[in-house]
């Protein structure tokens, strides 16, 4: 009220964006007490009442109503969004379409009083306002879904039947189309962004007898603007009524109208428009998608037997789609020159790679739906583009800024080409299209070959990457669509390529699009795009059951796999793009071991990383820290890290591990004791974390082999290493994520991965005294110790690390072979509460599952004298169970977390070691309610503690879980919204146990508080 009164009394008197502020304020406070004050939901109703008292209230009550409904339907934090939904129901149900009855009255009688010189500006003000109000009631998230700008424009909006009597009337859309005509911009611009929203309104709507009186309506009101370019001179005019056609054509198939003049009329005067709009791309570029969108869907519904059917304008159709295509094409081919040459400040449409791809899509859709007389038109322009550029080559004076020119406009050709192949249906392709697309291709082809030579001529400047991409996407397309794993009858493409280009089947292609591929690698840097998808290509190329051995079997790349190391390829000289290495080896590794790989294939093929791991071995201590070897060093574990990565059997491992087993792992050690470069470290222990991984299930030895024990003595031994370097190093720490922290996380993982690959029986080695597990135990609790408790939040990565190491590391089996001291049962514990609030809430489940595995692990053992350890030290530290448990129970209560069930858990056996603290806290925590929350609370929290029987039980946890996720259910049902205590002592505690229905009993207890940082505090005191 306070609020409400307020703004009504000064609202001339304040700026205009404090009185925004104030209304945003006064939702937020509606939304959260929705519920409990009847006043807020009426607070709606006052300020349309306000609304009647003049043309400055009007405005006012306007502008709220908007920060209403943009406050309601904005995503809060998720702690939130289960009461922000049903409040937002409510909202919806109850205010929303009064809000929206408001506003479309308030516009009819603004656009009724315009004429009014004395009242005009008012009214201008009040038409604006009541338009954007209806922008943001149709935008409403009215079914549920989280809000996102970036969605399609093309999704329907799912306004509820109980608007039909404000929508479905015959003159709905009349006051915006004569608004539109009548006003200038920005509020015609208004006028048309609401009707493309109107537009967007779902289909199923309106009944079928409405709809077709909708969309005559619709179609007649754009026929009229276009026909006259009413407004369109206006580039946000222009803009929309782009929107609106590809909005409404996406939404309304127009099917009712087909067969009457209205269609007719419709698509001739948007096909001049379009034909118009296509050549104006620099002045709005945005434009051009929705335009392609609009044809796009007429194509799709368009049959090539309607095109002699002029009663449903098949004809104009049909004789309209290539023209569209040719507009198109021409505009972008002229636009890209003229920002080349720098005629225009424009940004170059080929820079933007995904938008450019999803406009082909379109283009390629509308070519496709009448291919016979589209492709020819992308064919025709190809070919006159192409015989500009090798005119221009051959006439032996071709200047270097030309020949750039002519080469980013041919992009725009062979973009087209390779989303036409790419969009071939198998099923729906006809063998005169198959023959269309190999004269496409091969066209490609002869061009590709062309630019190749251009590479290596004269000219310095290199080609366009847009060009090189457009070839990279052809090669692509025409692989998916007649490369692919199906085995799809492609004769015709195959006999028409042979008489073109001489490849006579896939084998032929493949081996082309290789060379084309090694091309690129030796042709570009490293950090070109073009080097990024040539590797994307070979991937795919390794990939699928039937493409690896169609790969495998050319002559290319047998030749490859005898030379991979090769230093023409210009990423391979680069340490920084490591990414770029493992993609390019773990797709030689599914090359090499297709089919049954012998011992002398592998070896002949590791030659080479034979040599150079041989060579550096040899090298003495201070000679491993020069600056080129230790780049050597970075390569080499990098390279046999991404080729490790993609060996997924057995067998082939064992190839491997042979390999690196015969003296070569020492050079793993070394690495890690060369303290001057974290970089080389960190790849012999990304390495070493793959090594050890077992990898679809590739490291299970049979039992009598060693190669396990091996494998982790090595691991061990490495951690151990790193972990003393760590420990003891003085070296200055110029970033401590960089220089300590990401060794720490990638140990923590090898840890991780040697425990749960389970190839190994740890829980024997300190029967028969091997060290090397009691070192590796050793060394990570020390590091553990050391590790700054806020530092897991502060570095993700690290803190997801260690909860993953430490749910191996103390799972049921393991936690007596850790040996743990009271200092760091004291960190994990603390650590796992810092964890608690990671971004990732797989992160905070670990943590749940490491105390959880601790404390049963105790319990247990309390009663069957088993983890003597474990007992002693969680009974001589009650301190840290209290801490836990309010901690936990914190959470819990103050929290909606996605992960309860993880909570519960751990939480169950704390309140089975301490049960008494457990009610004690609840109970004050209740006394801090509000009086006319805690009866429901009271009653909500005993049938939780209630639930289950306290004693460590399979069935007692599962029924607490339950009970819990009951308790949520209620609190969420019943809008019981705890408030979080301060550090304020509290009075006496409410025993909950004891109470019935009577409000009565409580209990004495001393005051405490329960927020996470005092308990922290009580914990270091």
């Amino acid at each position: 009220n306070a609020l409400v009164g307020t703004i009504q009394e000064k609202f001339l008197e304040l700026p205009a964006f404090l009185v925004d502020d104030t209304a945003r304020a006064l939702a937020l406070v509606m939304m959260f007490t929705w519920f409990d004050l009847p006043e807020s939901a009426e607070v709606v109703d006052k300020v349309l009442d306000m609304a009647k008292v003049s043309d400055k209230h009007q405005i006012l009550a306007l502008q709220m109503l908007r920060a209403f409904v943009e406050e309601f339907n904005k995503e809060l934090p998720h702690r939130y969004i289960s009461r922000q939904r049903r409040v937002v129901v409510m909202f919806r149900d109850k205010q929303l379409k009064n809000i929206f009855e408001h506003s479309l009255e308030a516009m009819r009688r603004a656009i009724s009083k315009l004429s009014d010189a004395d009242r005009g500006r008012d009214q201008a003000m009040i038409l604006s306002q009541s338009l954007l109000l209806q922008k943001d009631c149709l935008s409403f998230d009215f079914i549920g879904l989280a809000p996102d700008e970036s969605s399609d424009d093309a999704v329907a909006i799912q306004i509820p039947s109980t608007w039909k009597d404000i929508i479905q009337t015959d003159d709905f859309l009349d006051p915006y189309f004569d608004g539109y005509k009548h006003c200038s911009p920005p509020v015609s611009s208004q006028f048309i962004e609401v009707l493309v929203m109107l537009a967007s309104i779902r289909r199923s709507f309106y009944m079928e007898s409405v709809r077709i009186v909708f969309v005559k309506r619709m179609c007649s009101g754009i026929v009229e603007i276009l026909t006259n370019g009413i407004g369109l001179e206006d580039v946000e005019n222009y803009h929309h009524m782009h929107r609106l056609l590809a909005r409404f054509r996406c939404i309304h198939t127009l099917i009712e109208i087909e067969d009457m003049p209205v269609y007719r009329e419709l698509l001739a005067s948007v096909a001049t428009f379009s034909l118009t709009g296509l050549t104006l791309y620099e002045w709005s570029p945005n434009s051009i998608a929705p335009l392609l969108t609009f044809w796009s869907k007429v194509a799709s519904t368009h049959d090539l037997r309607d095109n002699s059917n002029a009663e449903i304008a098949g004809d104009l159709i049909a004789s309209t789609l290539p023209q569209i295509i040719r507009e198109y094409l021409r505009a972008m081919i002229l636009a890209t020159m003229r920002v080349i040459t720098g005629e225009t400040l424009a940004d170059n449409p080929l820079e933007n790679v995904d938008a450019l791809l999803d406009s082909m899509a379109l283009v390629a859709n509308i070519a496709r739906s009448s291919y016979e007389s589209c492709a020819p038109v992308i064919l025709e322009i190809f070919r006159e583009m192409a015989g500009k550029y090798q005119a221009l080559l051959n006439s032996g004076q071709a200047g270097e800024e030309a020949v750039v020119v002519i080469e980013g406009q041919l992009a725009w050709p062979v973009y087209a080409v390779a989303q036409c192949i790419s969009s071939r249906q198998p099923y729906k392709s006809l063998p005169e299209d198959d023959r269309m697309d190999a004269e496409m291709f091969a066209t490609g082809l002869e061009l590709d070959r062309l630019v190749q030579q251009r590479i290596q001529s004269s000219i310095s400047a290199p080609p366009p990457e847009a060009l090189e991409l457009a070839f990279l996407q052809m090669y692509q397309g025409f692989r998916a669509s007649y490369i692919g794993e199906q085995n799809y009858k492609t004769t015709a493409v195959y006999a028409k390529l042979s008489s073109f280009v001489g490849l006579k089947d896939s084998a032929s292609v493949l081996e082309l699009v290789l060379q084309k591929v090694l091309f690129n690698f030796r042709t570009w840097p490293s950090q070109s795009q073009v080097i990024q998808r040539s590797l994307q290509l070979f991937h795919d190329m390794s990939i699928g059951y039937v493409s690896v051995r169609q790969v495998a079997k050319l002559d290319t790349v047998k030749l490859l796999l005898a030379n991979h190391s090769s230093d023409q390829f210009q990423f391979l000289r680069s340490i920084d793009e490591y990414k770029q290495r493992s993609q390019y080896y773990a797709g030689l590794a599914r090359i090499l071991f297709t089919g049954d790989t012998s011992a002398v294939q592998f070896s002949e093929f590791m030659q080479p990383w034979t040599q150079t791991v041989d060579r550096l071995m040899s090298l003495s201590d201070a000679q491993l820290t020069q600056d080129s070897v230790r780049a050597e060093l970075i390569r080499i574990m990098r390279d046999l890290r991404g080729f490790l990565s993609a060996v997924s059997s057995k067998t082939n491992y064992i190839l491997f591990f042979d390999w690196i087993s015969a003296g070569r792992m020492g050079l793993v050690h070394r690495c890690l004791q060369i303290d001057a470069d974290p970089k080389v470290q960190v790849a012999a222990l990304k390495f070493l974390a793959e090594f050890v991984y077992n990898r679809t299930q590739r490291l299970n030895f049979d039992v009598t082999s060693a190669n396990g024990i091996l494998i982790f003595r090595e691991a061990s031994a490495a951690i151990w290493e790193y972990g003393n370097f760590i420990l003891k190093s003085t070296q200055p720490v110029r970033d401590v994520y960089k220089d300590r922290y990401k060794g720490v996380a990638v140990c923590f993982n090898v840890l991780m991965r040697l425990i749960t690959g389970k190839y190994v029986a740890i829980g024997v080695m300190p029967l028969y005294g091997d060290t090397a597990l009691e070192r590796a135990y050793g060394i990570v609790l020390e590091l553990l110790k050391k590790l700054p408790v806020p530092d897991v939040i502060a570095y993700p990565k690290l803190g997801k690390a260690t909860m993953s190491m430490l749910e191996a590391l103390l799972a049921k089996n393991n936690v007596d072979l850790l040996g743990m001291d009271e200092m760091a049962y004291e960190q994990i514990m603390r650590l796992c509460v810092e964890a608690f609030d990671h971004a990732e809430t797989t992160v905070s489940s670990h943590a749940c599952s490491v105390i959880d595995s601790v404390l049963t692990s105790a319990i247990e053992g309390t009663d069957s004298g088993k983890h003597a350890n474990l007992v002693r030290l969680v009974r001589d530290r009650p301190d840290i169970v209290k801490y836990l448990l309010r901690t936990t129970l914190n959470i819990v209560l103050f929290e909606d977390r996605p992960n309860d069930w993880s909570f519960s858990r751990p939480l169950f056996c704390l309140i089975v070691l301490d049960g008494d603290s457990a009610l004690q806290h609840t109970s004050q925590i209740v006394q801090y309610q509000p009086d006319e929350r805690r009866e429901e609370l009271i009653k909500a929290l005993k049938d939780l503690f209630s639930a289950a029987d306290f004693v460590l039980t399979t069935s007692n946890r599962d029924s607490f879980t339950q009970a819990l996720t009951h308790y949520r259910r209620e609190v969420t049902s019943k809008n019981l919204i705890l408030m979080v205590p301060t550090n304020q002592t509290l009075g006496a505690a409410v025993d909950i146990m004891a109470h019935q229905e009577n409000k009565g009993s409580e209990a004495e207890g001393p005051g405490s508080h329960s927020v996470k940082d005092s308990e922290e505090g009580a914990m270091a005191d």
